[in-house]
């Protein structure tokens, strides 16, 4: 049977490739083909979004190196379908489109080089196994018989996954590829947590989906569930763990980071381009790090001043964390102080925007149950299901949780952060719907932080109490700039790492011990997106008022960047750049 990338590959050979003189129409046409290829190839990899589009999920990922060489041969072909286009012939917006798809397209090309020294397929953080295959028993329909029977055989096939994965492991540990000591200790647990029997297993529905199966298919279905989990997911989970518990623990390396793999500093600059989507070097970033985390820690030093605090930066937090302002006694409390915020930036949103999103956000608190496993909370976007933003707060353990940060966290998770960024693209009806589905941690996070500082600009931490919780925030950001680029390239030790966070941030030790961990293993360069993006929307709108002097309109300015759904920071740079140049006439 041919391959889908192969059927693919056909079907893009056979857009019509337009001719130099050929009639605008031509070119936009095959961008749209293309950009539809694409985004049914990037639907199909992902279950999340067959979850969203409520397609039917019909195989599990793939970890192995002949599917990222197919997926590669896959962009390559499409590459050399959007070379042929003339995109002079292209609007303004397609051209976007098009710089966009190829850097997408680029990426996938350049990165199969890079397969035998990316552990993702295991990490905690983007293994399939705790991520994506969580939506089955989550999110798959269960309301006919043939639903049930598409969950059962995918849930069956998470085994071979988890065996695939021990494959690959095993590949890369011939080639002297291991995960280091401390994140396959880690990886242990991680898979121990998912080694659950029967219905009570991860991958199995809820208890509340199952009472919605009639009486009659109830009980033949979850014996079939458990049955798979407990004769086919949990042995494979068994034979994983005691793989990586053996021989291959006793032989990992005990530091960690990209550089001391060969190539590993060539695939670290490589992750630094794609996480930032800009042509930045390790070293500098490094350096923007070091010296901005300086400006802040000054900043901080004078608000203890006018807050009339005698002692450090950590004597002050040790202080917050225990006075009653920042405690709250129940769980709606805390839901109130979100609420709080949001009701103060709601009336002064038209002074920065012009458009605000059709769905309403919200703030509700995370499942209970949940909690124990979540450490902050998280947003989630409108759905057809749910056409509400939702930032799900964490209200656990209320005497050790501070509300300190509260005010930060608001304006990041929804008003002018993720909900408006991820709403207004949604709704835009212009929009490609590959563009809608983008993502990269630059332009997304970036934003959140951007728009976090906004806030200020707008009055809303004149409380000194509320803008040392905004510098705490973008400090802690700011510090991955350091040890990110330290401990995967410039010989930074994970200790070294570890007190440079102590010193600088306000993290609790096992929060230091699992971020060093995140950025030197489990998504080296990932973390360089959050700061690195806001600096660039913030020098962005520093050039285009200072060209545009009377013509900037800072609305104007946030709509053009918040209508064009996500991008790669260099492709933003091309639209604002182009956008000052007609304003300009």
């Amino acid at each position: 049977m041919r391959p889908l990338w192969a059927i693919l590959t056909l079907a893009v050979g056979g857009c019509a490739a337009p001719k130099p003189s050929a009639a605008p129409s031509a070119g936009s046409a095959t961008l749209e083909r293309l950009l539809t290829l694409a985004h049914e190839r990037t639907i199909a990899n992902s279950i999340s979004l067959q979850a969203k589009y409520r397609r039917p999920i019909e195989r599990l990922p793939e970890v192995s190196l002949a599917s990222r060489e197919g997926e590669a041969a896959f962009s390559k072909a499409l590459l050399d379908t959007l070379a042929t286009i003339d995109r002079a012939t292209l609007s303004s917006t397609e051209q976007l489109s098009a710089e966009m798809l190829a850097w997408v397209l680029q990426g996938t090309v350049d990165g199969v080089k890079h397969y035998w020294l990316s552990f993702r397929s295991i990490t905690p953080y983007q293994s399939p196994l705790t991520g994506e295959l969580l939506f089955l028993g989550r999110d798959m329909p269960l309301d006919t018989p043939e639903n049930r029977a598409r969950y059962l055989a995918r849930l069956g096939e998470i085994g071979a996954l988890t065996d695939s994965i021990r494959t690959s492991l095993e590949a890369r540990a011939q080639r002297q590829l291991r995960v280091p000591k401390p994140e396959v200790r880690q990886i242990i647990g991680a898979l121990g947590a998912l080694r659950v029997p029967g219905t009570k297993s991860p991958y199995a529905p809820a208890e509340p989906r199952l009472q919605a199966i009639s009486d009659s298919a109830r009980a033949t279905f979850v014996a079939a569930v458990a049955k798979t989990i407990d004769e086919g997911v949990n042995p494979a989970l068994d034979r994983l763990r005691s793989y990586l518990g053996g021989g291959y623990l006793a032989a990992a390396p005990d530091g960690v980071g990209l550089s001391q793999y060969p190539g590993g500093a060539e695939y670290y600059r490589f992750l630094v381009a794609r996480n930032t989507t800009l042509d930045l070097t390790p070293e500098a970033i490094h350096q923007t790090g070091l010296d901005h985390l300086t400006r802040l820690e000054h900043s901080m030093d004078s608000l203890l001043g006018v807050i009339g605090f005698q002692g450090t930066r950590k004597q002050f937090i040790a202080a917050i964390n225990k006075d009653p302002r920042f405690i709250a006694k129940t769980a709606d409390e805390v839901g109130a102080r979100y609420q709080k915020y949001y009701d103060a930036i709601k009336p002064l949103v038209p002074r920065l925007f012009s458009k605000t999103p059709q769905a309403p956000g919200e703030f509700r608190r995370l499942n209970p149950a949940l909690e124990g496993s979540q450490t902050y909370g998280f947003y989630q976007p409108p759905t057809p299901a749910s056409p509400v933003g939702i930032y799900f707060y964490n209200a656990s353990n209320l005497a050790t949780r501070s509300l300190f940060t509260v005010a930060p966290i608001a304006y990041h998770e929804l008003v002018p952060g993720h909900h408006f960024q991820i709403s207004l693209a949604e709704e835009n009806p212009t929009l490609p719907p590959f563009r809608k589905d983008f993502y990269t941690t630059a332009h997304g996070e970036g934003w959140a932080e951007y728009a976090t500082a906004l806030a200020g600009e707008l009055g809303l931490y004149a409380d000194p109490y509320d803008m040392y919780a905004r510098l705490i925030s973008e400090a802690f950001l700011t510090t991955r700039l350091v040890v990110d680029p330290g401990m995967n390239l410039l010989g930074w030790s994970r200790e070294k790492a570890m007190e440079f966070m102590r010193e600088h941030t306000m993290m609790a030790e096992s929060e230091i011990a699992s971020e060093t961990l995140r950025y030197s293993v489990d998504m080296p360069a990932q973390a360089l997106g959050y700061k690195i993006g806001a600096f660039e929307f913030q020098r962005l709108r520093a050039k285009a008022t200072q060209e545009l002097g009377d013509r900037f309109d800072i609305r104007l300015f946030h709509d053009l960047i918040l209508d064009a759904g996500g991008m790669p920071m260099k492709v933003v740079g091309t639209m604002v750049d182009r956008w000052i140049a007609e304003r300009k006439q």
